[in-house]
């Protein structure tokens, strides 16, 4: 129904391709190429399009057109290619039971088709200049698509001046996974100018359910490449450089000297690790977050906040299970790496509410969100690679015994309580709760926290610790050790 053409548009013929016995009006429309436009001499058009964009959007205009107006037929065709004054550049044929329907659908078309379908005109003049009109943005950035963002500026938050500065904003994204493919779909759709992307990993069948950006088809491909095609499809204007390695391979220094902000969504903690670092030495924010079955934490590190070995003052795990280990359902990293886009767009734009010196815990399991406040610790190894490393708070089943009289807190939720309960002497206060109260706990005793893998107690620990709490540990491996 909707076409592109490089030669001349023979108007007889198309207007028999839209001729049905059925109807009885058949209203057409065509477009010319006129020596006058805006106060200038013309003597010739270009037309350039994004042809596969524009067929799919083309024909979309079409059908919606026929549902809205009853249409029997509708048929679009425009040129592209180098036009001489006189040429047709558009036609539009409608064929409709009743005139006024087909004068409103053919009115319809053409004002869609211009505003929608991604085709852009470059006049030349008799002085000899020539230019694109009415797509600058266009011409400066090698004619790509000029995206919609009109439903975004009209918030007085982003506003025109907004957009700009998202256009011309660079940000680097490690990670095509989970995390990773909402990040990218939603910065790319807000319409950040320039994104780099690592990711070393292949395609594999096991991340297919929660991560949209691939297709079963390309099981076994680089994720990075597939990514990176992905996003060009969706938003030809995007600038994208794509580094199928690791983190670790990059000329790091080089690499984030082009960056305004980096969003990391690995679930590797030797790579997050290195990311705080490096971003703390290149004094550029670095958006974090991780996920654990269903609950994730985001946390933002800036060159003057705490950073995640701060959050890690007692020690770095170094069994943090990775989804493949302790599981993952498709939509928790998806609203994880969702809330990662959004608070980059407040880093950018300098957006109140932004996180800074705190932890945004998540818990879709029963739908709460705390913020827990994380000083910048003065003996934190990233700050200050020669300070004294606190005492750890981590500890392995083997080291209980020296504590001395310990109580065992289980910090889990209650669901997880009642399918795998401890057999052991315990009190049972869950994660929010012993956050939001921590008196509940003596000062002077011996605690030790468990959960489920030893992750959501070492936060607890930590955030206990910074208030006043010295004697609290956090079990590592989770109930499954005391279960032994």
């Amino acid at each position: 129904m909707f076409s592109l053409c490089s030669e001349a548009l023979n108007v007889e013929a198309l207007k028999a391709t839209a001729i049905d016995p059925a109807c009885g009006a058949l209203v057409t429309f065509e477009g010319w190429v006129r020596n006058q436009n805006e106060g200038h001499d013309v003597t010739a058009l270009e037309y350039e399009a994004y042809e596969q964009l524009a067929r799919i959007e083309g024909n979309g205009i079409l059908e919606e057109a026929i549902e809205k107006f009853g249409l029997n037929q509708a048929v679009c065709i425009h040129r592209t290619g180098r036009l001489e004054i006189g040429d047709v550049a558009v036609w539009v044929g409608v064929a409709t039971p009743h005139r006024d329907a087909a004068f409103k659908a053919c009115r319809y078309i053409i004002d869609e088709i211009k505003v929608r379908v991604p085709i852009w005109k470059k006049e030349h003049y008799a002085t000899g200049d020539s230019g694109w009109v009415n797509c600058e943005g266009c011409a400066q950035h090698g004619h790509k698509f000029q995206a919609d963002y009109s439903r975004q500026t009209v918030l007085k938050e982003i506003g025109e001046s907004g957009q700009r500065k998202l256009s011309e904003s660079r940000v680097l994204v490690v990670g095509a996974g989970g995390l990773g493919c909402p990040v990218l779909a939603y910065l790319a759709g807000a319409g950040v100018g320039h994104i780099g992307l690592v990711e070393h990993d292949r395609l594999e069948a096991s991340n297919l359910h929660r991560q949209f950006l691939y297709a079963a088809g390309q099981v076994g491909e680089s994720k990075a490449a597939l990514a990176a095609d992905w996003l060009q499809q969706t938003h030809p204007e995007l600038s994208i450089d794509c580094h199928e390695v690791r983190f670790q391979s990059l000329d790091i220094e080089l690499v984030l000297a082009n960056y305004d902000i980096i969003v990391e969504c690995t679930d590797s903690m030797e790579t997050k690790l290195l990311v705080n670092q490096a971003a703390i030495c290149a004094k550029l924010p670095v958006v974090f977050a991780s996920i654990y079955q269903f609950e994730g934490q985001v946390q933002v590190v800036t060159p003057d906040s705490s950073c995640l070995e701060c959050l890690y003052e007692g020690g770095v795990p170094s069994d943090v299970p990775t989804c493949a280990i302790a599981g993952v359902l498709g939509p928790v990293p998806g609203v994880l790496g969702s809330i990662q886009a959004l608070e980059t767009i407040k880093q950018l734009l300098g957006l109140d509410g932004r996180l800074e010196n705190e932890l945004l815990i998540v818990n879709l399991a029963d739908y709460t969100l705390r913020k827990i406040a994380l000083p910048r610790s003065p003996s934190c190894s990233a700050h200050n690679p020669d300070a004294e490393l606190p005492e750890s708070v981590d500890i392995h089943i083997s080291e209980i015994g020296p504590l001395g009289n310990v109580q065992i807190v289980d910090i889990r939720r209650p669901e997880e309580v009642a399918i795998e309960p401890l057999l052991c002497e315990h009190i049972h206060i869950p994660m929010g709760q012993l956050l939001n109260q921590p008196q509940l706990l003596d000062k002077e005793s011996t605690h030790l926290l468990v959960c489920a893998a030893g992750v959501r107690t070492q936060y607890a620990a930590n955030a206990l610790r910074s208030v006043g709490y010295k004697n609290v540990y956090s079990l590592i491996g989770g109930n499954r050790m005391l279960s032994r």
